[in-house]
């Protein structure tokens, strides 16, 4: 199963220890790696079809990355392929254009039934995976509650957590993601629990999710999984603060 890595913070950082200790952690995942970042709201993706981990360690690419990107949110996958080829157009993250920003969108999980829908706006060039279908789906069950930008925090959550609820019932399956324009980050679960750190003495400060089961570090992680009677958890999380949190 992939596994997924963001770090999300009040000011810029970049994540020289963390995600090293994510791609070695996460070595089993060997389809190819991405991470996405922002420059003045600006979404940026740097993939691989490449192992983030291999021979005792990481990518080169990877590497460098953690050293020199510097933004307020920091979105990394490392893949396990379940649906479309190993190449780099597959890797996660991907972008997306809508509401007045750029989106940077990662998932983990199977639910091949949402690889049947069309969507009625742009498409994730080159991408035909269960991954980049549901974030159209999300893009576009979310752009239809609003005729224009800026979105209120509150209507934003809200369109998002209709948004998914209605994905769970028209495509049902395994979803793990995380959605974020700079600003504000989404995180959702329904199979399988996020790990949580803030401000970390031995890694970067800020707020730390991941879907590693013991989180990166042996510092005390909290779980974030969904209620046993809910069909998930969904949180919006802007800096170190968990803004809005609700189950579907």
């Amino acid at each position: 199963m992939c596994d997924l890595f963001v770090l999300s913070a009040g000011k810029d950082y970049s994540a020289p220890k963390s995600l090293p200790l994510f791609a070695k952690q996460a070595k089993k995942n060997m389809d190819g790696w991405g991470i996405g970042y922002f420059k003045k709201y600006r979404a940026f993706v740097e993939k691989s079809a490449d192992r983030a981990y291999v021979a005792g360690r990481v990518h080169d690419g990877f590497q460098r990355l953690a050293r020199v990107v510097n933004s307020r949110i920091i979105l990394c996958h490392v893949r396990l392929q379940t649906s479309g080829p190993v190449d780099e157009c597959h890797a996660h993250p991907f972008i997306l254009e809508f509401g007045g920003h750029n989106w940077l969108f990662a998932h983990n999980g199977k639910a091949p039934e949402v690889e049947d829908y069309h969507t009625l706006g742009s498409p994730i060039e080159g991408a035909k995976s269960d991954s980049a279908r549901a974030f159209e789906y999300l893009r576009d069950r979310v752009t239809s509650h609003f005729q224009r930008p800026p979105q209120p925090l509150p209507a934003l959550f809200g369109a998002l957590h209709q948004s998914t609820a209605q994905l769970l019932e028209d495509y049902p399956g395994n979803y793990n993601y995380l959605l974020t324009n700079g600003w504000v980050l989404f995180a959702f679960t329904n199979h399988r629990q996020f790990m949580m750190l803030k401000r970390s003495r031995k890694l970067e400060g800020g707020l730390i999710l991941t879907t590693l089961e013991r989180g990166l570090s042996d510092e005390n992680w909290m779980r974030l999984a969904k209620s046993t009677n809910r069909q998930g958890l969904l949180l919006m999380i802007s800096g170190t603060d968990i803004i809005y949190q609700e189950a579907l």
